[in-house]
């Protein structure tokens, strides 16, 4: 029996080197693979976020182009209200291009011609309360 013991006396220590070398080597691929699983959350989580950002810009384009083609049909209509009121009244407006054609059929021989570049950056929209 002393035998065993002296054996497993002499063993301990290196059993215990074993089991700290296990420990500090177990740690180590734990920490590395945490720390790997962490990058990658890290990068999913900012191409999440880069996505719901993307998408709410998009929401945001596609209502601010629908409130312009709302804006264009509006402005449409009233444009065209006001050259049926003005043929009424025997005027009438042509535009090309960048001629404007203007013309009384009840006096004849008058027609004014106005020449107007479009501006080059577009004009600001005003907010109507």
């Amino acid at each position: 029996m002393s035998g065993i013991v002296d054996f497993f006396s002499a063993i301990t220590p290196i059993l215990q080197t074993i089991f700290v070398l296990a420990v500090l080597v177990g740690s180590t691929v734990a920490g590395i693979f945490v720390f790997k699983m962490t990058k990658k959350n890290g990068i999913v989580q900012i191409q999440n976020d880069t996505i719901i950002a993307y998408q709410q810009q998009f929401d945001v384009l596609k209502q601010q182009n629908a409130d312009q083609q709302e804006e264009i049909t509006q402005l449409k209509f009233e444009m065209k209200a006001m050259r049926d009121a003005l043929k009424d009244e025997g005027i009438l407006i042509t535009v090309d291009g960048e001629k404007v054609t203007i013309k009384d059929t009840r006096e004849p021989n008058t027609s004014r011609h106005i020449i107007r570049k479009q501006p080059t950056k577009p004009v600001p929209k005003k907010e109507t309360p």
